[in-house]
């Protein structure tokens, strides 16, 4: 088993140990060593990364013999021999900060809600806690981020120690794992006792901001998303940028912003309203300008015509209204989508002819017999896209 040295000491980054073995696999090299400061991936915890003398290490894994396993692209030296190990020092604190702030942050939604933390994620940047509830309100989450931030700031101590299952029963564990042997329980002072083996900080406010950023239902659960130290720093002046910026444009304040696009989106949507209405009133004239413009191909009234920008249910009632008249076939364009129509009893349909035109100009699609719908097409050493249309529309009414 190999000695863990970051089990006694989380904020050594460098070390001296001696190579006990080396394994090379089709990976690289699997090192391990007498004595490791470097954490291997466990308890939802990422591993550590950084060197081995001059070599990078990539994973580090503990195996089912309890010793460390270090993975390395390259290797140069043999067992017996002593290496230098270095920790990368901010991936280590980050961590630090994350696995200390989850420990706060559920002991919190314990105390402000009784919701149990059934599993726990650090990732590169963001971390997560899955909660025992299916839903919390907004004050209790808020009531749970403000109790992780007081024992922040109260910078308390957080302190590690070696306890027999007969001894936890003196201690107001969180939860008390299911295995057996010693226990090393992780306590931050007066707040939360908790079996861990992971690395942690040595009080409280190195931990930083407690930022919960988002939550989700899984498995009938709420996974909680959240930030600590500099991500949860950096996640506020990105958003303190946009909340600015959209200050200075809407002239408020940042309290006023959220009244302020409502009124803008209630306002859009009257927009909307009038914008359809008057589409509807303009309707006939855009369906008789068509007809005017339309090709006759094998006695067929063909309209190919572009719209660039338009909205595709606006394209579609263009479309029907002109193919309810018989004998009219439509192909109405807008950017790589286009539409076609077919008034009923004309070949080919609608269906037939997006296909042949999608064996042409490429693109994904289909529909009835009556509308078919063509998108993601490349036009791009087609200059003109009407007259392409036009050309396999002749072909396909010739057949």
């Amino acid at each position: 088993m190999t000695k863990k040295l970051y089990r006694e000491d989380a904020y050594l980054f460098e070390f001296v140990s001696e190579v006990t073995s080396v394994v090379g696999t089709d990976a690289g090299y699997e090192v391990i060593l007498e004595a490791t400061a470097f954490y291997p991936e466990a308890g939802g915890q990422r591993c550590d990364l950084g060197r081995l003398n001059d070599h990078e290490v990539v994973d580090v894994f503990e195996d089912d013999r309890g010793r460390v396993v270090h993975r390395l692209k390259s290797w140069s030296g043999a067992a017996g021999e002593t290496v230098r190990g270095v920790i990368d020092r901010a991936r280590r604190l980050a961590h630090m900060r994350q696995h200390t702030g989850q420990h706060i942050l559920s002991q919190a939604f314990l105390k402000v809600a009784g919701a149990r933390t059934i599993s726990s994620h650090l990732g590169e940047r963001e971390a997560t806690i899955e909660l025992s509830e299916a839903s919390l309100d907004d004050d209790v989450i808020d009531r749970a981020e403000r109790t992780a931030n007081g024992i922040v700031l109260e910078d308390r101590p957080i302190t590690t120690g070696e306890y027999e299952r007969g001894e936890l029963s003196r201690l107001p564990m969180r939860k008390v794992p299911d295995i057996p042997g010693p226990l090393r329980v992780v306590a931050v002072d007066g707040f939360d006792y908790t079996a861990c083996g992971g690395t942690h900080c040595r009080r409280t406010g190195e931990v930083g901001p407690v930022k919960i950023i988002g939550r989700e239902k899984i498995r009938g659960h709420l996974r909680v998303l959240f930030l600590t130290g500099h991500a949860a720093i950096e996640d506020y002046v990105e958003k303190h940028r946009v909340v600015a910026a959209l200050m200075q444009k809407l002239t408020c304040h940042h309290l006023a912003l959220e009244s302020s696009l409502d009124k803008i989106l209630e306002h859009n949507t009257e927009l909307k309203k009038e914008i359809t209405t008057l589409v509807k009133r303009l309707l006939p004239t855009e369906v008789a300008a068509l007809k005017s413009k339309a090709d006759e191909i094998s006695g067929i009234g063909v309209s190919v015509a572009e719209y660039p920008g338009r909205d595709l249910k606006e394209m579609r009632e263009i479309a029907l209204e002109l193919v309810s008249h018989p004998g009219h076939m439509a192909v109405l364009i807008s950017g790589d989508r286009l539409l076609v129509a077919v008034s009923d009893g004309v070949k080919p349909d609608a269906r037939r002819l997006a296909d042949a035109i999608m064996k042409n100009v490429g693109g994904k699609g289909g529909g009835s017999s009556v509308l078919a719908q063509v998108g993601a097409i490349a036009w791009e050493d087609r200059i003109n896209p009407e007259e392409w249309i036009k050309d396999i529309v002749r072909s396909e009414l010739s057949r």
